[in-house]
């Protein structure tokens, strides 16, 4: 599938967009049938950030990461699928590393467990624009049913409004508000700076949805006293650095 510029100045401009079909049918059924081997490593998210006691967890929403590392399905949907190169051309860029993959599994007929409205970038421990997020399900997902959901041109705004905390009962502007219902084999490429959402599974089928994250090639390493990732505060980059590193792995280059 060719990007063309209009979809880039509208991901410049809004901070998110569709591309429909990106993935061929192959693609998402080799991740369905990774499911069990990605389940080996899934973990509560809100128990691992310290938000739920152990006595409270539930199977209601697990996560992975790392899956590029123990699962040989996903290592291949993530090195030679057409998401790579997607997240390149959209940023403009060169290359693309991987920050972070992720999978988010929220069991059916569930609307708990979403983080509300948020942003991820101010918590990164990196510095730059060329970020971006390619998100996709491996279900039907609707604005009822786990659509994600943007606020056009929060992106680009300055660090303080960036940085400060939401609330979990706010709602923003709807004139400004953009849903990304999706079918599997489209992808949603939106930029961590954006003020994002997206609640909820169908109530006949769970919602599996992943984010793979990457960064370009204005992107450094910037400091931070907390890490979700513990192996980060040792990877031994410090302020300012290029993301040469192992752990972040090269996905797509112009020059491969």
């Amino acid at each position: 599938m060719i990007i063309d510029e209009a979809t880039i100045e509208a991901f410049e401009v809004d901070g998110g967009v569709a591309i429909r079909g990106l993935l061929d049918l192959p693609w998402i059924e080799s991740l369905r049938d990774a499911m069990p081997a990605i389940f080996e490593h899934s973990y509560d998210p809100l128990a691992r950030s310290q938000l739920r006691q152990p006595e409270e967890r539930t199977a209601q929403v697990v996560q992975s990461d790392g899956m590029w590392r123990e699962c040989e399905p996903f290592r291949r949907f993530l090195f030679e699928s057409p998401i790579g190169s997607a997240a390149a051309t959209i940023l403009r860029s060169t290359s693309v590393r991987l920050y972070e993959d992720l999978l988010l599994y929220r069991e059916a007929g569930r609307e708990n467990g979403a983080p509300g409205w948020h942003r991820d970038a101010p918590y990164w421990p990196v510095k730059g624009r060329q970020l971006a997020n390619v998100w996709f399900s491996l279900e039907s997902v609707t604005a009822d049913t786990g659509a994600v959901r943007i606020v056009a041109g929060s992106h680009r705004d300055d660090d303080a409004v960036a940085k400060a905390t939401v609330s979990p009962d706010s709602e923003p502007d709807a004139a400004r508000t953009i849903t990304f219902e999706a079918e599997p084999g489209d992808v949603v490429v939106f930029h961590p700076r954006a003020l994002h959402s997206g609640y909820g599974s169908a109530p006949d089928r769970p919602r599996r949805t992943f984010t793979i994250r990457f960064m370009g090639d204005d992107v450094r390493w910037r400091e931070r006293q907390a890490f979700f990732h513990e192996w980060m505060r040792d990877c031994g980059l410090h302020n300012g650095d290029p993301i040469d590193h192992p752990g972040f792995p090269v996905v797509w280059s112009a020059s491969a």
